[in-house]
């Protein structure tokens, strides 16, 4: 394969994930199921444990969606490290918040 041959792959790929992402989400039933446990968690983060990992995740996910990465980086310090940690889903959405307000270096 040449190095054309990838660039053009690469391109369709490209435009297939931007499509993708400008298309809305729609949530399913499991994760309304989810995202309404979430909203209860929302309330008192503190009372999250491993059962509720799924509805953290869905709830983040959404509240990524709509760049509200404050809210997330805000309920997150509230839960302990240890459940962030169990899940990567969560620990990535902890570090992408991290790094969406840190300051940009200067080149």
């Amino acid at each position: 394969m040449t190095g054309e041959h990838i660039t053009a792959r690469l391109a369709v790929v490209s435009a297939l994930r931007a499509l993708c992402l400008s298309l809305p989400h729609i949530p399913t039933p499991t994760e309304l199921k989810q995202l309404k446990r979430f909203e209860t968690l929302v309330d008192r983060p503190e009372t999250a444990t491993e059962r509720d990992v799924d509805a953290l995740a869905a709830g983040w996910a959404c509240w990524w969606r709509d760049g509200r990465t404050a809210e997330l980086s805000a309920m997150a310090a509230q839960l302990g490290p240890a459940l962030i940690d169990s899940d990567r889903r969560l620990a990535s959405f902890v570090v992408a918040c991290a790094i969406s307000v840190s300051p940009k270096p200067r080149t």
